[in-house]
């Protein structure tokens, strides 16, 4: 009898958990910012604000309360900073960079309240990202000269590690929606200079909807 309840509630605890698996859809805004050292001489830089879109699956691992999060997003990443050229005669030239990113994260989740109404999540973990394509625009004496960017040539390193941390909050009318805020910080340097260490970060604010896959 004991063996009986035992896997009864083990069934149960299945059932909840695959009820509770989701697939969201998000989209929102992304501002990021760089922290920029050169030759030991940190570069003060302006941040762009740009889209986002991204996918995920939200499984419960065991319970509703804890959950896996894998999640696949597309955005772009870029600032601009005023940069002494010498060479030059000590001209200021302003450069704005800006990367086109796919980011592939795992995150652990944390849900609190019940499926309908009102509930809340946060979640962080890691995220792998990989520039796909880039634009720079340089100006200097009034013009401007845009291009795309060579990984190769430029001495920019397309993959990134980088931690993520979200908080949000869903919402049941019909369907069940959320809005949330999220950070992301850089462990990589994005320059392949030696003399050179960049370090991206960002804030995004987005929303969307779940929708269960049982």
């Amino acid at each position: 009898m004991r063996n009986l309840s035992i896997l009864l509630a083990f069934l149960l605890c299945g059932t909840a958990s695959l009820a509770a698996q989701s697939f969201g859809l998000r989209v929102g805004l992304n501002a990021t910012n760089a922290k920029i050292d050169l030759d030991n001489r940190e570069i003060d830089t302006d941040g762009q604000t740009n889209l986002m879109l991204g996918i995920f699956a939200n499984l419960p691992v065991g319970t509703s309360f804890l959950s896996v999060q894998p999640e696949l997003t597309y955005l772009n990443r870029g600032y601009s900073y005023d940069a002494d050229l010498v060479s030059i005669g000590g001209q200021v030239t302003e450069i704005d960079r800006t990367l086109s990113y796919v980011d592939l994260g795992v995150l652990a989740r944390l849900n609190f309240g019940g499926d309908d109404g009102l509930g809340f999540y946060a979640a962080a973990g890691p995220q792998f990202s990989y520039a796909v394509s880039g634009q720079v625009t340089t100006s200097f004496g009034g013009a401007e000269v845009e291009r795309d960017v060579d990984f190769d040539s430029d001495r920019l390193n397309r993959s990134e590690l980088q931690f993520a941390a979200v908080g949000g909050v869903t919402f049941t009318a019909g369907l069940k929606f959320f809005a949330e805020l999220r950070y992301n910080g850089s462990f990589s340097n994005q320059s392949d200079f030696d003399t050179e260490d960049i370090r991206q970060r960002s804030v995004g604010i987005n929303g969307g909807i779940m929708i269960p896959l049982f």
